[in-house]
């Protein structure tokens, strides 16, 4: 009997591929960011970021808009003068009325007050400004997000600076003032401005970007937030450098020339509509013009630097409803249209006719797909790197701790429920996250429209209905796997319950299995992540024994100690077995919808048990364990891998209505593991046949199928809802108020 051919390359060939890139882990997609409180929504932030680009002043100012000539110079200079802004006497060129900062007496608002007359006489040299600005340090703009910091000031849009309160929909432009100049004003001036070019590019959708100034003292510096990094310019002496100061301001009016403002950052291709209280978009595409009709997941947004994506469910021309998605793909990377239909090639190629028109069917369908564009044809990309390359450039760490204090904002759209544990994520911890690369990254603005829009699998409270969609998504994944593809992002967010079939969408890191490409992973939550790319290496290769210490140290009793090979040399890996570079394979992708499984039961619990008084709090901290939403929690990994353990938890924490339904979740983790250890068996290789393909998804339809037909009518209650309901009331409390009583909370 001839051997089977693994279906993909041993660890002998995964070595001329590059491995996977680690995980990075989103801290705007976890419970510190989602509580609301402000302090955490800025470190979270701060963390996401980690490092910020620093360039010279003029090579960010000509990115922004038009630099005066040196002939503008001269007759914006006089011009100053002859309005009394600037005083040219024996001491030299001065601002008139603005002296430094530090030397001043007065409140910072006071000291600061000259600067408006000296930014509103230089845009008024700039022929159809659009922005002018305000100093408004008491006045908080109006937010969706229920943003409550307060810009120092900012530049507004023209038509907007008469309403008699302010959307951070017309902020242009962001300020942050300080007298001083030391560390501390330096430290809270970047974490404010940072929040306010993050509260604009996660709450409007209107914004490609974002540009803020920070002052302190006598050092200017200006600030540039996309998709893909966040620049700073290195700081200029505002009384000293005359000249660079009216060139920005310049630079700024200008940009701000065209209606559209599309080079401050606004998007000419999406238009905002009030719609009752609240807002819709007409987001052209081509020539078709689609209008939202409500979000679907926004939480994307909520980082400043990555995709940026933002869903939303609209209608076309003609009323026909279809789901709307706007990112930030890597440049060099496939659109999610076009990897979908690579993967359906594949699967034609691959798959039998009947089995290409079921793996259709469990694919969510795509209309179109096309790259945003900007002034005729130009694609819409952050800041072309070539350009910044001509310059001296240095990547610059963010200090982490947080000063501000806290303040509840309200939670993005479509977040994935979680445990709400707290990650309390030390400043120590936060130089894990500095990235490694010293490139300048770029993004390309896409946008795709799905023809199918249905209802989230975490939105769904029906069991049977659960559990039939996510047996449809394996399905899905069994046809990708088959055609050579990895779909590296499974979660309960992107199975999609469409007119009774379980659908699979986000095929943004979809991969093929031999593919030697080297793009950004999944970066939001980690809940449904396998053990296995969590810690980036194979976890179940066969333990290796000992050799004889006989072997190793045959005359010990003869040889001084100093004589002796260090023990670390004595039982470091031989150079004959070196591990295979880690990438993920198809059975990372059964253990995410192993994870999904198990999120249902311990997320949720029956209608009937929730009301028949039983006690929830094992469960909560059970699932707690399970799913903590940060990285390096070894609890996650032994939940996953300690089945008896699993068992005697599930009979302990669940209900009899619920376990009787996932009886098999310890079942269906070991059989996952047991798959783990044939693929890796022979160490260093990892040998994925089409055998185990088959018995792997076959053995796994099997636990979900079972399941689904035991679920009934068995309707779901989030646990987080039922907690909330049997907590005692304020006046029946018996332990301490909280810290900070009568704050609002974050509604999630």
């Amino acid at each position: 009997m001839q051997p089977e051919a693994p279906h993909t390359p041993p660890s002998q060939n995964l070595q001329t591929l590059s491995p996977d890139t680690a995980p990075f882990i989103q801290h705007t997609s976890g419970a510190d960011y989602r509580t609301g409180d402000l302090k955490l929504g800025r470190t979270a932030v701060l963390a996401d970021l980690g490092r910020y680009l620093r360039v010279p002043f003029d090579c960010l100012v000509q990115c922004v808009g038009s630099m005066p000539s040196p002939q503008d110079l001269q007759r914006i200079r006089i011009n100053l003068i002859n309005c009394n802004i600037l005083t040219d006497d024996e001491s030299g060129l001065r601002w008139t009325d603005f002296t430094p900062p530090a030397t001043s007496k007065g409140s910072e608002q006071n000291v600061f007050e000259p600067l408006g007359p000296i930014i509103a006489e230089i845009l008024a040299r700039v022929p159809y400004h659009g922005v002018s600005f305000l100093a408004n340090p008491n006045g908080t703009p109006l937010s969706e997000r229920n943003n409550t910091s307060r810009p120092d000031g900012y530049l507004v849009l023209n038509n907007k600076k008469t309403e008699p309160k302010l959307h951070w929909f017309d902020v242009a432009v962001p300020f942050e003032f300080k007298m001083a100049q030391d560390r501390k004003s330096l430290q809270d001036d970047e974490q404010k401005i940072i929040w306010s070019l993050h509260n604009i590019m996660r709450e409007d959708p209107l914004r490609r970007f974002a540009c803020g100034i920070t002052i302190e003292d006598t050092q200017l510096r200006l600030w540039l937030s996309n998709r893909a990094f966040l620049v700073v310019t290195e700081p200029i002496n505002f009384f000293e450098n005359i000249d660079g100061v009216i060139s920005l301001f310049y630079a700024l009016g200008s940009a701000s020339a065209s209606s559209a403002m599309k080079k401050l950052g606004w998007d000419p291709t999406v238009e905002r509509i009030r719609d009752g209280e609240g807002f819709q978009y007409k987001f052209t595409i081509g020539d078709e013009v689609f209008t939202t009709t409500r979000e679907l997941a926004t939480y994307g947004a909520d980082s400043m630097v990555g995709r940026g994506t933002r869903v939303y469910e609209a209608t076309d021309a003609e009323g026909k409803k279809v789901a709307v998605k706007d990112s930030w793909r890597e440049a060099g990377r496939q659109s999610e249209g076009k990897i979908l239909e690579n993967i359906l090639a594949s699967c034609e190629a691959k798959l039998q006719p009947d089995e290409l028109a079921d793996a259709k069917k469990h694919f969510v369908g795509v209309r179109l797909w096309k790259d945003v564009e900007i002034d005729d044809d130009t694609p819409d990309e952050t800041l072309d790197p070539m350009f910044v390359k001509k310059h001296n450039y240095t990547w610059v760490s963010i200090d982490p701790n947080p000063i501000v204090s806290s303040t509840p904002h309200l939670p993005s759209t479509g977040n994935v429920p979680d445990s709400g544990q707290l990650s309390t994520f030390l400043p120590t911890h936060l130089g894990v996250i500095a990235r490694k690369d010293t490139g300048i990254p770029r993004r390309v603005h896409t946008r795709t429209i799905f023809l199918d829009v249905g209802v989230a699998l975490k939105d769904v409270t029906s069991l049977a209905d659960n559990l039939t969609c996510l047996s449809g998504v394996l399905v899905a994944l069994r046809y990708m796997h088959k055609a050579g593809w990895v779909h590296r992002d499974f979660s309960v967010g992107n199975a999609i319950w469409v007119g009774g079939v379980g659908k699979l969408g986000d095929f943004e890191y979809a991969k093929e299995i031999d593919s030697n490409t080297s793009n950004d992973v999944r970066t939001g939550t980690m809940h449904f992540m396998a053990v296995e790319v969590e810690t980036q290496g194979y976890l179940f290769f066969p333990k290796s024994d000992l050799p004889p210490i006989s072997d190793l140290l045959p005359m010990t009793d003869l040889l001084p100690m100093t004589d002796l090979l260090p023990m670390t040399d004595l039982l470091s890996p031989g150079k004959d077995t070196p591990n295979p570079p880690f990438r993920m394979n198809f059975l990372h992708d059964i253990e995410s919808v192993w994870w999904a499984f198990t999120w249902i039961f311990f997320y949720h619990t029956d209608t009937t048990t929730e009301s028949a008084g039983h006690s929830f709090d094992d469960q909560w901290k059970q699932f707690q364990l399970a799913f903590p939403g940060t990285v390096g929690h070894t609890s996650r990994r032994d939940f996953f891998t300690d089945f008896t353990t699993l068992l005697d938890n599930c009979k302990a924490v669940l209900s009899k209505t619920c376990l009787n339904v996932c009886y098999s979740i310890p079942y269906f983790a070991k059989a996952l593991q047991d798959g783990y250890q044939k693929a890796e068996a022979k160490r260093p290789s990892v040998v994925l046949t089409d055998t185990l393909l088959n018995d792997m998804h076959t053995t796994a339809a099997a636990f979900l199928n079972d399941a689904r037909r035991r679920a009934g009518g068995i309707e779901l209650c989030p646990l987080p809802n039922v907690l909330k309901q049997k907590r005692p009331r304020p006046g029946d409390e018996t332990s301490p108020p909280p810290k900070y009583k009568g704050k609002k909370p974050r509604c999630d």
